[in-house]
């Protein structure tokens, strides 16, 4: 990913950051920078907390959402600190955005979507991110006991890789899968393939636009949460914090809430 067409000051910005997060993460961050120097139009010495409150008013009037100047915030304010800004960096106001509850779905109509498709049924069973099924390796998948070597994605500079298990159906689903397959990446495919099989396959469930294949990755460690409250009353938080490879644990308390509010309220569908 080249950072072409940036501000000057975000193109230093772009070559700190790329030696400390993804790269993709590197260049968003720098892309938002870029367009508020841009937009300011002044030397950096000149910058002022007012120059900041009025970008995030254009951004407002152009329709950007909260969550996307939320992240523009962010950017500035990592920003700051590398350019030692410090004044400027205390001063950035980050709007806190209203995030809405992940969605995710109850077993049941979980497993009527994956069907036996293997590339969902694999990407639920493990809480996949779209992007980590692209780093799956037969090499690294024992077909006999179902585990295999995980890696997440948003540990840039920490542990990423992960032995997981797979259940004996999701096992028994992709040893069919692998039969006549040689390559060893388990699925060469593209995320937006990906995407797409998932959006033919909600369709035919009928499920509207707002569930995306990350969806299965909610659903799959909410229904950890029910069933570890239904068992035994507590969820283990860093059991389950590992396993979908949350860097903060008040990540997985999130799916905690959901499974706490869904056998409370006895929801029917499990959606919200």
């Amino acid at each position: 990913m080249e950072a072409k067409k940036l501000h000057p000051l975000a193109e230093e910005f772009y070559d700190y950051l790329k030696y400390y997060k993804s790269e993709r993460t590197a260049y968003n961050y720098s892309r938002n920078v870029s367009a508020f120097l841009k937009w300011v139009d002044k030397p950096r010495e000149e910058l002022t907390p007012l120059d900041i409150t009025r970008w995030y008013a254009s951004l407002e009037e152009r329709g950007y959402s909260p969550r996307s100047v939320w992240r523009f915030g962010w950017a500035l304010r990592s920003f700051f600190d590398v350019m030692k800004m410090e004044d400027l960096k205390k001063k950035t106001p980050v709007p806190t955005p209203q995030i809405p509850e992940p969605r995710w779905l109850a077993e049941e109509d979980t497993f009527r979507l994956i069907d036996e498709i293997p590339v969902l049924c694999v990407g639920y069973d493990l809480a996949l991110r779209v992007g980590e099924v692209g780093f799956l390796r037969r090499s690294t998948f024992n077909p006999e006991t179902g585990s295999i070597e995980v890696k997440r994605l948003k540990h840039k500079g920490q542990r990423d890789t992960y032995i997981l298990e797979l259940s004996g159906w999701c096992l028994k689903v992709l040893n069919k899968y692998l039969e006549d397959r040689s390559s060893d990446v388990m699925f060469p495919i593209s995320t937006s393939t990906i995407q797409r099989s998932f959006r033919r396959r909600a369709n035919a469930v009928g499920l509207s636009e707002d569930y995306t294949f990350h969806s299965l990755r909610h659903s799959k460690v909410t229904h950890i949460a029910l069933k570890q409250l239904d068992e035994k009353g507590v969820v283990d938080e860093l059991s389950l914090s590992k396993f979908a490879g949350h860097l903060r644990v008040e990540t997985t308390r999130t799916y905690v809430h959901l499974a706490t509010k869904y056998l409370a309220f006895g929801s029917a569908r499990g959606r919200l």
